[in-house]
């Protein structure tokens, strides 16, 4: 093959990378919330992936938090349900926020949904700095639902 011919190749595998890249990707939801209560439940909405006869969603999370300590760690326990008959993976992302909206860092995990799921956990697992949780002024939750 010449080097034309290579070139050309190339191009067009690096361009159309982007897009196979993303098309695991089916679905993206986020909502905000504010800095939670340790301990307590919060509801959360927006968070959902629904076909024409099935819905799976999370639908609350609950921090733990051990603070006092630097690093802070805490464990953000999500509840998730699934009308299918099929499993379906997610991967959520705890984006730290500042009072400008700007993120300080995030956290994610990958679950899987499974068939029928009712009131599944799923835990993302937290690990930050105490200044950067001191600077936190909500939180972010993303979900990228791939299957």
């Amino acid at each position: 093959m010449n080097r034309r011919k290579l070139s050309t190749l190339l191009g067009l595998v690096l361009a159309a990378l982007p897009v196979a890249l993303l098309a695991a990707l089916m679905h993206r939801t986020q909502t905000a919330i504010d800095v939670p209560e340790p301990g307590k439940d919060v509801a959360l909405s927006g968070l959902h992936y629904k076909g024409s006869a099935f819905e799976a969603k999370v639908s609350s999370v609950r921090l733990e938090l051990k603070e006092g300590s630097d690093p802070v760690t805490g464990q953000w326990s999500f509840v998730a349900s699934n009308s299918d008959g099929q499993w379906h993976k997610i991967e959520l992302f705890v984006r730290l926020l500042d009072e400008s909206g700007n993120q300080l860092e995030y956290s994610s995990q990958h679950c899987t949904l499974a068939a029928g799921a009712k009131d599944q956990p799923c835990v993302v697992s937290m690990k930050v700095k105490a200044e950067v949780w001191k600077a936190t002024k909500s939180i972010k939750i993303v979900t990228d639902w791939t299957s």
